[in-house]
């Protein structure tokens, strides 16, 4: 384990920005973020870099040194002086003697020929220039970990390609952790090896969690309510405030179980997985409508559950109300 966050709570004057329990990261994963503007994505990034600390909660890093993290930010501040200048000066400040054919390696892996870019001055690049002078930078650093705010920002197709083959590189030459948040959701489903979605400061696994974001609607007082399909039909109180663009993100605890019978929704356990990072609990994959919602259960429970099981589960509505309007 390089990384472990536990009970992350952060504010900004009385806005909550992060609100997660837990978060391990393993050495040499790539894992990409997503979410909306203001979801915490920004601010996850810094307390990683250690720029910032959490107001509640821990952030514990295995590695060796603080020095070995890279964070490259959306708005580059280079030297007033040229590309050679500002890449020399990386080394510098770790105490390395000058490698004219590193630097000239690292400035083609981001993208930019040597012997055009060397001797350009900071003011004759462009905003897309200089995120590739910085992430050069970075990898001079040749960092355990390498953070990535908003990498895609001014790159267009020939310039998402080299980034692509940047971090690969990165990832194969030191085994880096690699961290990037991005609105392409695209392009980091391409390059990421695990998918998050900051969903109103909470963490969310895409692969294992339950954001339904397809068959909402609103009624005639505003209130909102799901068709899950076949006639499942999801009402949720004191949620006109909420926000449908990103869906509504249901929380594991907020799905209730009831193997006996129950005044709520019918529905079929359809898969039970076990998971490497959750050793003492099984997935179950449930099948409500034509959606399939994901729920954890320990494992001690596993003999009360079976595929193809017909079970019967409730939603606590005020909950996930509530964790949507944040």
């Amino acid at each position: 384990m390089l990384y472990q966050l536990t009970h992350i709570k952060h504010y900004y004057e009385n806005k909550i920005v992060l609100d997660f329990n837990s978060l391990q990261i393993s050495q040499g994963e790539i894992i990409g973020i997503s979410g909306k503007n203001g979801s915490g994505k920004s601010t996850l990034l810094r307390l990683l870099a250690f720029l910032e600390s959490p107001t509640f909660g821990e952030v514990k890093y295995f590695g060796t040194s603080r020095t070995q993290i890279a964070i490259l930010l959306p708005e580059i501040q280079l030297l007033s002086r040229s590309v050679r200048a500002n890449l020399e000066y990386i080394l510098q400040i770790r105490h390395q003697p000058p490698n004219p054919q590193k630097i000239a390696d690292v400035l083609k892996l981001a993208g930019l020929e040597p012997k055009t870019f060397l001797e350009r001055k900071h003011y004759e690049l462009s905003s897309g220039e200089k995120q590739r002078v910085g992430l050069a930078q970075r990898l001079l650093l040749e960092p355990k970990v390498l953070l990535l705010d908003e990498p895609t920002n001014s790159l267009d197709h020939l310039g998402l390609k080299t980034l692509s083959e940047a971090i690969q590189w990165c990832h194969q030459e030191y085994n880096t952790t690699i961290i990037t948040i991005s609105h392409d959701k695209k392009w980091l489903e391409k390059n990421s090896q695990k998918l998050l979605k900051l969903h109103f400061g909470e963490l969310i696994n895409q692969k294992e969690a339950n954001l339904l974001s397809h068959n909402w609607s609103k009624n005639q007082n505003g209130e909102k309510y799901y068709d899950f399909g076949n006639g499942a039909i999801l009402e949720l109180p004191q949620s006109k405030e909420i926000d449908l663009r990103e869906g509504i993100f249901i929380h594991q605890d907020h799905i209730l179980l009831h193997c006996d019978q129950h005044p709520s929704f019918e529905a079929v356990i359809i898969g039970i997985r076990t998971l490497a990072n959750r050793t003492d609990e099984v997935l179950l994959e449930i099948a409500l409508g034509k959606e399939v919602l994901k729920k954890y259960i320990p494992k001690e429970q596993i003999p009360h559950f079976q595929i193809l099981q017909t079970i019967a589960i409730s939603f606590d509505t005020t909950q996930i109300a509530q964790a949507n309007q944040k």
